[in-house]
C-alpha cells in the first residue's frame, strides 16, 4: 500500500531498515507482476558523481562507455508500461554525489525538463532516442533506491529524504502463502489515471485538512519546523491512492508525517526536543485521538529514549 502511494507521490522511492527484510525483492517482484522486470544496478562505494551512474564520453576512442544505469533509462522511453532502476545498498556512497543531477531534473515542474545532457555535440549514429546530446528522462520510470542503516553507510541527507517517499521494512514478516497470479500488463498512463482518479474518488477530508493545518501551527510555533511546500504536495499525491489501495486517510497521514516530518527532529537540539515531545504528544491525542497516529508517536518516543 505505501510503495503504491509512494509511486503516485514521487518518482524516488527509498526502501530502508535492517538487511534481510526484502527492500530489494519489493520492487524485483513488483516489477516482474507489471511484466516488466526493474534493472537492478549496485551502487560502489566509489561512486562519486553523475559519471558512475550515466558513463561519460570517452575522448581518446570517440565512444561513450555508457552504463547499465542509462541503457535502463533509454530503453524506458521506448517502453510504455511502467519501468523501475533498483539502486541497490544506495547509501554506500553520497547519494547527494552520484545522484545530485537526477535530482535536480525530477524537480522540474514540467516533463519537458526533465533532460539530461548526455555529450556536448550531436554525431550521426547517435540513438534514435538521444537529441543534441540529450536524453530526456520518461515520465514512466521510477527510481527504487535501498538502503541497510549500518556502519558501512552514508547518512542520507535531508536534501534526497525531502524529494523521496521513504519506506521502512524494519521487521521480517511471518512467512505466508498466496495462490500463484497471473502477471498484470499495465501502461504507465494508465497507472497515472489510476493515480489521478483516486484523487477524484477518495479526497481528502475538510477535517483531516483542518487537523493538518493546526499540527502544522503548532510545529511551526514550538519547533520553528513546518510541512513545507514539497511535503504538502505529496501529501495530496500519496493520501488518496492510499485511501483506494484499503486504507484510511489518517493511517496515511500518520506515515507521512512520521517519515517526513517528524524526521527532522533528529537533526535538532537534543535537549529541547527531548522536554518538548511529552507536550507534542499530548497534543497529537488531543487533535486526532488517543488511539490515532500510533505511527508518529512511537516514532516520537524512539526520539526521546535516545536522548
Amino acid at each position: 500500500r505505501r510503495f503504491v502511494a509512494g509511486m503516485a507521490a514521487s518518482k524516488l522511492l527509498i526502501l530502508e531498515g535492517i538487511s534481510g527484510t526484502g527492500k530489494t525483492s519489493l520492487p524485483y517482484s513488483f516489477s516482474r507482476y507489471l511484466d516488466n522486470p526493474a534493472t537492478i544496478v549496485s551502487v560502489q562505494p566509489s561512486f562519486r558523481d553523475r559519471t558512475e551512474v550515466l558513463g561519460y564520453f570517452n575522448e581518446f576512442s570517440k565512444r561513450f562507455n555508457e552504463t547499465e544505469f542509462l541503457r535502463a533509462v533509454y530503453e524506458a522511453g521506448l517502453r510504455q508500461d511502467p519501468s523501475m532502476i533498483v539502486l541497490d545498498e544506495m547509501n554506500l556512497a553520497r547519494v547527494e554525489y552520484y545522484f545530485a543531477e537526477i535530482l535536480s531534473v525530477l524537480e522540474m515542474p514540467s516533463h519537458d525538463e526533465w533532460v539530461l545532457d548526455l555529450v556536448p555535440t550531436q554525431w550521426a549514429a547517435d540513438p534514435k532516442g538521444l537529441h543534441d546530446g540529450k536524453l530526456t528522462i520518461p515520465d514512466s520510470l521510477w527510481f527504487i533506491g535501498t538502503a541497510n542503516n549500518d556502519d558501512s553507510t552514508f547518512t542520507i541527507t535531508d536534501k534526497v529524504y525531502d524529494r523521496a517517499i521513504p519506506i521502512e521494512l524494519n521487521e521480517r514478516a511471518d512467512a505466508f502463502e498466496c495462490e500463484p497470479h497471473e502477471r498484470v500488463h499495465v501502461t504507465a498512463d494508465h497507472l497515472q489515471y489510476l493515480f489521478q482518479k483516486a484523487k477524484v474518488d477518495h479526497p481528502i477530508s475538510d477535517d483531516l485538512m483542518e487537523k493538518m493545518q493546526k499540527l502544522d501551527s503548532y510545529l511551526i510555533t514550538r519547533f520553528k519546523l513546518s510541512f513545507g511546500n514539497r511535503i504538502m504536495k505529496q501529501m495530496y499525491d500519496f493520501i488518496p491512492v492510499y485511501v483506494a489501495c484499503g486504507g484510511t486517510e489518517l493511517g496515511a497521514m500518520d506515515y507521512i508525517m512520521a517519515r517526513k516530518v517528524l524526521k527532522k527532529f533528529e537533526s535538532m537540539n537534543v535537549s529541547f526536543v527531548r522536554d518538548e515531545i511529552t507536550g507534542l504528544i499530548k497534543y497529537i491525542d488531543k487533535t486526532f485521538g488517543a488511539a490515532e497516529m500510533e505511527d508518529s508517536k512511537n516514532y516520537l518516543r524512539r526520539i526521546q529514549n535516545l536522548y
